[in-house]
């Protein structure tokens, strides 16, 4: 039994490597919007047309928010702020509360009739500065490829996607105008440069 010992702790230690480099598998499906759509609304960090769906090599153009009010706030905000921008784009998602300060909103996934969701989870935290660690340490944990937005004291943990999967997404919901974009990767959480920023 002893012999096994250091074998059993080699095969943990490159399960825990592994899933850090992967990610935590989400269980939402996300549906097939066309990445076409999406080079049309980015540019590269130069502003040049057509760039590599890559972090750190494109950027949101402003046009992709045009009409919508994309300041920075840095007021408290309550989890209906986010209800109320959906509905305004006519795209309302399901939102239930889970518990205390978490929310979520649901929307339909690959197969909605199936019941499949992609369930957006957001929190309703003291500051921005808080938003910003809980959103930045969440990330971190669940590993490459989740991504969230940010916004004041809220902060939203969206299920693991490809950079290209996650751009659809939060472009044909509106959400890169509605909070500050970033995504994980394997050392690191990246910033996506959009219309809405903040500190």
């Amino acid at each position: 039994m002893k012999a096994l010992l250091p074998v059993l702790a080699l095969s943990s230690a490159i399960v825990l490597v592994w899933t850090g480099c992967v990610g935590l598998e989400a269980g939402s499906r996300y549906p097939g919007y066309s990445s076409s759509d999406v080079r049309k609304q980015l540019l590269s960090p130069e502003n040049q047309e057509d760039p590599s769906i890559t972090l750190g090599r494109f950027k949101v153009r402003e046009e992709a928010c045009e009409g919508i009010d994309t300041h920075t706030i840095t007021g408290t905000l309550a989890q209906d702020d986010l209800a109320r921008f959906l509905e305004a784009q006519g795209t309302p998602a399901v939102q239930v509360k889970a518990r205390g300060n978490l929310y979520w909103y649901d929307f339909p996934g690959t197969d909605a009739d199936e019941g499949d969701v992609v369930r957006l989870r957001l929190a309703v935290l003291e500051d921005s500065a808080q938003a910003a660690d809980e959103l930045h340490a969440a990330l971190l944990h669940h590993g490459p490829g989740w991504w969230g937005l940010r916004r004041s004291n809220l902060s939203i943990l969206a299920p693991k996607a490809g950079v290209s999967e996650a751009m659809a997404f939060a472009l044909r919901h509106k959400l890169m105008c509605w909070g500050m974009a970033s995504m994980a990767q394997a050392d690191d959480v990246y910033v996506v440069p959009g219309p809405y920023m903040e500190l």
